[in-house]
């Protein structure tokens, strides 16, 4: 289930997550009451300011995220309520999401006898995308053994370098674990190097794949250079596009480890036949 709304009118990390793999992509583990999702988005979306104030604290926002947005007089560009089963046990996940510019903010909670907790919140302040925001920042697929995985995409950079991190969470044992995480896109254009000047560019993406029906995954990865006022660098702006000037592709396969919950690399006899990126 999916609801999005136009608004205009109005952590401590787990032992097992170094910051680095993680990018961009800020997060916080405190547990929080919170009434139904449903309400929530409903107080998200209200005329009352008071309400839609506490409703974005219930979000938890990070303390390492932006702390200037305190007024949401008229601020969110759009509320986002999605549900899945991100465990193997079939219990019922909500996810909610904001979009503040490009500032996007979310959180996962769980639900226990009827009650609901906030399990996990995240944000990244994503100044360099545009378009569907949420969309591109959080998304829901098929995990192995059953359930789903929460996967989303954090970005930044600065001067002539943009990185997007691509991390999959799933729900293990009362919280929401990282369990595969890469750098999906990373651009480099550094007009101070050394000549000829060209923009660098490393993708990479994942799909899932069983091998001797242990279910598991390939990492495709790919690097280009793209000359400057080239038809290539003008294609590379559509990302679909950039991919048609790849030309030597690699892949590393992973497992799933049930018993340590996390996806592992493994030696595969396997040829690389990568298919193409998921929209």
């Amino acid at each position: 289930m999916l609801l999005a709304f136009p608004f205009s009118s109005a952590a401590q990390l787990s032992k097992s997550i170094a910051r680095s793999d993680l990018g961009h992509l800020v997060i916080g583990r405190d547990r929080v009451n919170w009434p139904s999702p449903e309400s929530l988005v409903r107080n998200l979306r209200s005329q009352n300011e008071d309400r839609r104030s506490e409703a974005f604290l219930l979000l938890g926002t990070p303390t390492q995220a932006d702390t200037k947005v305190t007024d949401t007089s008229d601020i969110f560009d759009q509320v986002q309520l999605r549900y899945g089963t991100l465990g193997a046990d079939n219990a019922e996940h909500a996810v909610v999401a904001v979009s503040v510019g490009n500032r996007l903010y979310g959180a996962v909670a769980a639900q226990t006898n009827g009650s609901w907790t906030r399990i996990a919140n995240f944000s990244c302040w994503c100044k360099y995308e545009s378009g569907d925001l949420l969309g591109e920042f959080i998304q829901v697929k098929d995990g192995p053994v059953g359930g789903s995985e929460l996967v989303l995409r954090a970005s930044g950079g600065g001067t002539g370098i943009y990185e997007q991190t691509e991390a999959h969470f799933r729900y293990h044992r009362g919280e929401l674990r990282l369990v595969f995480s890469f750098v999906s896109r990373r651009r480099t254009c550094d007009p101070t190097a050394p000549g000829p000047y060209a923009c660098q560019i490393e993708r990479r993406w994942f799909y899932p794949q069983n091998f001797d029906a242990i279910p598991g995954g390939v990492l495709v990865e790919t690097h280009l250079s793209l000359l400057p006022l080239s038809e290539a660098e003008a294609e590379g702006e559509v990302r679909e596009l950039e991919l048609r000037h790849s030309k030597n592709l690699s892949c590393k396969p992973y497992r799933w480890n049930e018993a340590k919950f996390v996806y592992e690399p493994f030696s595969s006899s396997t040829p690389c036949k990568p298919k193409p990126r998921e929209p």
